[in-house]
């Protein structure tokens, strides 16, 4: 038996990709179970000689447009789906013991496996564990009790008609080959509703890296905002957000990382020129390799995701699952999937109700007036977290959906 994990969203360090990568090949390896690991084209020559990648898809995952203001979308969705089914036809020595775990598929990734598999001999066929790491472009309406799909604009968002349509050519007899799965109970129960198939639950493979130590009693207590930053995760609030927060709280600092910076530059100017007259607040632009990103996880008392919350009502945050693994307290939006975990492990930091920085800056104080004991909560959080999350958890689960555990 192999698994072959695909991840055409696999190039750099910017991102959950590489540590996602780097949690589940590991365990496998520990495991003796034989691992190839296909990657982006473009990935970084660092990255591909670490993981051992094999550059192999030409689609990038998160392309979603060539630029068309007519047609871009549905192009970007034809092309790649062409050209990522060609580069896994390209594959040699598939066989039914196989398994091919994707790594955050969008559309195209879920129609290319689809017409991969359809052009292959029955006998031949793997198991496929396909796993939806974003929202599947719909928002959730309570109407009548009931939690309803509400169709985006398709002009400006039309992933849902693709994921259905996609899903109409998974025909019975690749079913019992196809496992498709979220790490949310919610979102897969909105995918399996949007797909018309089910959709599983697989648990977080996000694990505490460093021995898990107390912020109990630490003082001044740093906020940090830590990884890719951008619109969706609510880079936008920040500059607002640090002016109130300092304005209000003397015994706190800022540790603001963003590993992109030139993604929101005016923002990134914004809090520049504020860290500049601010001795508070430190600002890192480094994409965050392993070494880094254990450096700001231990520098970090209290994790801010001041994130969209229609954007992550079924998508999970990398970062949460990190900070609650690691026993950090947090402050998510509330009504999304984080707000979900956050309550799962034992309410360790704060969800805010509205998405606005007074909102957001509401919901942090409340984590630091009684901070020890918020503190107290995320060491339990992350002994609970051991023990029904992380890497070997999440293989193991992977394994027995395959009938292999």
């Amino acid at each position: 038996m192999r698994v072959i994990y695909a991840d055409p969203g696999l190039r750099d360090n910017l991102g959950h990709h590489a540590n996602t990568c780097r949690a589940i090949k590991a365990e496998l390896v520990r495991r003796g179970i034989d691992v190839v690991l296909l990657s982006f084209i473009g990935i970084s020559a660092e990255l591909k000689q670490e993981l051992g990648a094999l550059p192999l898809f030409r689609a990038y995952t998160y392309w979603q447009s060539d630029g068309d203001p007519i047609a871009g979308w549905l192009n970007c969705f034809d092309s790649s789906t062409q050209a990522t089914a060609e580069d896994l036809g390209r594959l040699s020595g598939v066989t039914a013991d196989d398994i091919v775990y994707l790594n955050s598929a969008q559309p195209a990734q879920f129609m290319a496996v689809v017409r991969w598999l359809n052009a292959m001999p029955e006998a031949q066929r793997p198991q496929v564990v396909l796993e939806f790491g974003t929202d599947p472009g719909v928002d959730v309406r309570e109407i009548d009790g009931q939690n309803k799909l509400v169709l985006r604009d398709y002009r400006a968002d039309p992933r849902a008609m693709f994921y259905r349509f996609a899903a109409s050519k998974l025909h019975e007899t690749l079913l019992p080959r196809v496992h498709l799965a979220t790490f949310d109970a919610t979102a897969s129960a909105i995918y399996t509703q949007l797909l018309g198939k089910p959709v599983g639950v697989l648990p977080l493979p996000q694990f505490a890296h460093a021995r898990v130590a107390s912020r109990v009693g630490r003082r001044p207590v740093t906020v940090s905002v830590l990884g890719h930053q951008r619109p969706d995760k609510g880079y936008h609030l920040m500059p607002e957000i640090s002016r109130l927060l300092l304005a209000l709280e003397p015994d706190v600092r800022l540790l603001l990382h963003n590993g992109a910076p030139g993604e929101m530059t005016r923002v990134q100017e914004e809090l520049r020129a504020h860290a500049a007259v601010e001795s508070r607040v430190q600002l890192n632009e480094q994409t965050a390799d392993p070494a880094l990103w254990a450096e700001l996880m231990a520098a970090s008392d209290l994790i801010l995701c001041p994130y969209e919350p229609a954007r992550f009502v079924a998508s999970y945050s990398a970062v949460a699952a990190e900070a609650l693994a690691s026993g950090i307290p947090l402050i998510v939006p509330g009504g999304t999937a984080m707000a979900r975990l956050l309550a799962e492990f034992g309410s360790p930091g704060a969800a805010f109700a509205q998405y606005t920085p007074t909102s957001i800056v509401e919901a942090t104080r409340a984590a630091l007036a009684d901070f020890d004991t918020v503190a107290e909560r995320a060491v339990a959080a992350a002994a609970q977290w051991g023990a029904t999350m992380g890497a070997a958890q999440m293989v193991t689960a992977l394994l027995g959906r395959c009938g292999r555990g």
